[in-house]
């Protein structure tokens, strides 16, 4: 387990090292894809790529595994349903209109292939308490995931929906989580992740989820500043930015 915790404690200053990099310049791709930072590539083929090879994790930690926990096992097919959702179904939904850039690409595979390894090898070898208390946990954790698996799915598909066939531009998304912020999908993400965290009650399950709000929080903000720079109404929404009523 030497390489594991040299992987783990390597991917959390990481974390740490990139919070204050987001938040002064925001990754190229999306509605922040830019000159500069190599040729302009598909959004929708970057996606893929890039989130496809994380599919295949989590199945190889259950098939291989010679002694899992069914709370593990539990945990490791929410990884595969997240990641076969974010690979095949939200790639091949995206506008082809969506760009993104070689450096984003290669730097988001390097994250799920080590984040997938993280994961997998925590909960492979991890021994599972068998205790009230912590079943407790793990299926309250369980259930918060699935709100916030749900919620991002729900709010994917209203910005998805906002462009009709051919269209390119950015519009203002309206209605259910969108009323109360910008990042509505940020925001089930990292609930998604909050819940794997208090589900996994291990230091890997908590990782992901610190290095979800590394990401999603400066990318957040830069949506809401966006917003605000790009539609002059916007500020009459009233909106947070990531989390509702708070920030």
């Amino acid at each position: 387990m030497e390489f594991f915790w040299f992987m783990w404690n390597a991917f959390a200053a990481m974390g740490v090292g990139v919070i204050p990099i987001l938040f002064i310049t925001s990754a190229p791709y999306g509605k922040f894809a830019r000159k500069g930072w190599g040729p302009l590539v598909s959004g929708k083929v970057a996606w893929i790529i890039q989130e496809f090879p994380c599919f295949f994790i989590a199945p190889y930690y259950i098939y291989t595994a010679s002694n899992i926990d069914l709370e593990a096992w539990i945990l490791l097919c929410l990884l595969t349903i997240h990641y076969f959702h974010r690979s095949i179904i939200y790639g091949y939904l995206m506008s082809s209109s969506s760009k993104s850039t070689i450096p984003v690409v290669i730097s988001a595979i390097f994250f799920n292939l080590t984040n997938g390894y993280i994961q997998g090898a925590g909960l492979s070898n991890y021994d599972i308490p068998q205790s009230s208390i912590f079943l407790a946990r793990f299926w309250i954790g369980v259930f918060i995931w699935f709100i916030g698996y749900y919620g991002n799915v729900v709010a994917d598909q209203i910005l998805r929906n906002l462009r009709k066939p051919g269209e390119s531009g950015y519009k203002i998304p309206y209605g259910w989580i969108f009323k109360y912020v910008t990042s509505g999908n940020y925001f089930f993400e990292s609930v998604e992740w909050l819940g794997w965290g208090i589900a996994c009650q291990n230091w890997s399950g908590w990782l992901f989820f610190f290095l979800t709000v590394a990401n999603l929080l400066p990318r957040s903000i830069s949506q809401h500043k966006w917003y605000l720079q790009n539609f002059k109404e916007y500020s009459a929404l009233n909106r947070k930015a990531y989390i509702p009523f708070i920030l």
